[in-house]
């Protein structure tokens, strides 16, 4: 159900332009999984501040996760102490409004999605398939990166970058 939810969305959303389905790679630090896996999608990695794919060995510290990998990961983009708001008090990561520390692929693909959104506000022409061609022509390399791989995709999103070269595709 969800696949064929995820096709039809890819093919008819937007009014046959397409809608951009955005996943989370997950953190296992292993191979993607159901739905990472399904090929057509933007599937998100995470990155960490000092701009290295984030691993269980990063040098972020956070030791416990790592962005998983595999033939359909687009690319990454921040996951490590990403600031948002929150859940107010105990049911919440941080006992106040905010948190500092939200992480994971959960949090690297919205970043994603958002980029999305403002590309497709730049220019409401675009299709699903413009949106990844620009996401994948504007993504910035990682460490030497000089093309796609399975652990970086394409490389690190550059929001600006693509929202630029959405207004003028």
């Amino acid at each position: 159900a969800i696949s064929r939810a995820f096709g039809r969305a890819r093919t008819q959303g937007r009014g046959g332009k397409g809608a951009v389905v955005v996943i989370a790679a997950g953190n296992d630090q292993g191979p993607l999984d159901f739905p990472g896996n399904l090929p057509g999608y933007l599937t998100i990695g995470a990155s960490n501040p000092k701009d290295e794919r984030k691993t269980k060995t990063s040098s972020d510290g956070e030791d416990w996760w790592g962005s998983n990998y595999g033939d359909e990961v687009w690319m990454v983009a921040p996951g490590v102490f990403i600031h948002t708001t929150d859940i107010h008090g105990s049911h919440g990561y941080d006992s106040g409004d905010f948190t500092s520390t939200f992480n994971g692929t959960s949090s690297a693909a919205p970043h994603v999605a958002a980029a999305v959104a403002l590309m497709i506000s730049a220019n409401p022409n675009l299709t699903a398939s413009d949106v990844r061609q620009i996401l994948k022509d504007s993504a910035h390399p990682i460490m030497g990166q000089t093309d796609w791989t399975k652990e970086l995709g394409y490389g690190r999103l550059d929001v600006g970058k693509a929202v630029k070269a959405a207004k003028v595709f």
